[in-house]
Formats: C-alpha cells, sequence, structure tokens
C-alpha cells in the first residue's frame, strides 16, 4: 500500500474535514451571514458565507463519493444492501430539496438524517475495508 495521500483513509479523513467544516459554516445564524446574494425561495438565500459553506461541502462530497464509488466493488455488498442504502439516500435527497423549494420547511432535519445514515455506512465500509487501487 503507498504512503501519503493515496491511502484510503487519509483521503477520508480530508473528505470528512471538508464536508464537516461546510455544515459548521452553513450552521452561521441568518443574521451574521450578511445579506442575501441569491434568493432561493421565500425563507431562503445564498449568502457570501452560505457560498463558502456550499463550496468546502461540494468539494468534500463529491471527493468522498468518488472515493466510495470507485471502492465499491471491493466493499462486496450484498445487493440488497445497496438497493436499501441507494433508496435511504435518494430520500434523504428528495427531503432536502423538497424542505428548501416548498413548505416542508423541517424536513430538511429528516432528509439529511437519512442521507447521513447512508453516507455513514458507505464512508465507514469503505475507509475500513476498501483495497487500495492500483
Amino acid at each position: 500500500m503507498s504512503q501519503g495521500v493515496g491511502v484510503p483513509r487519509t483521503q477520508v479523513a480530508v473528505t470528512a474535514l471538508l464536508v464537516v467544516a461546510g455544515v459548521l459554516i452553513l450552521f452561521v445564524p441568518a443574521g451574521d451571514e450578511g445579506r442575501v446574494l441569491v434568493p432561493i425561495s421565500e425563507g431562503h438565500g445564498l449568502s457570501a458565507v452560505d457560498a463558502v459553506g456550499a463550496a468546502l461541502l461540494a468539494v468534500g462530497g463529491t471527493w468522498l463519493e468518488v472515493l466510495v464509488v470507485r471502492r465499491l466493488p471491493y466493499l462486496a455488498l450484498p445487493p440488497r444492501a445497496l438497493f436499501g442504502l441507494g433508496l435511504l439516500a435518494g430520500l434523504g435527497v428528495g427531503l432536502l430539496i423538497a424542505s428548501v423549494f416548498s413548505g416542508f420547511f423541517w424536513w430538511w432535519a429528516v432528509g439529511a438524517t437519512t442521507l447521513g445514515v447512508a453516507v455513514l455506512v458507505l464512508v465507514t465500509l469503505t475507509a475500513r475495508r476498501g483495497d487500495p487501487l492500483t
């Protein structure tokens, strides 16, 4: 196994830090963010602080997704487990999107939780059992 950034656990740790930093920045109260640059819907808008948090979250999340997908064959999960995790993640993303563009304001918490569970399972398995790619 190679040393340095090529080690799956190191990459997972870096991506996790980017995701956590992005989420923490997105938790900044609306009163401290400044003016809304891009209005999305009633009660939702993108400020400069949100843009930084979203950028960190997007980079870390995409990198993490690439790591999981590239190592998915090595995890040897049964088809039902993959289907269940995909269904859980899809439900989570759907609820997150619905909470932004509709009156389901507090459904974001349910969506974030279901998506988080699916991602946490896959990331944990990737860091534990993911064979290095050559």
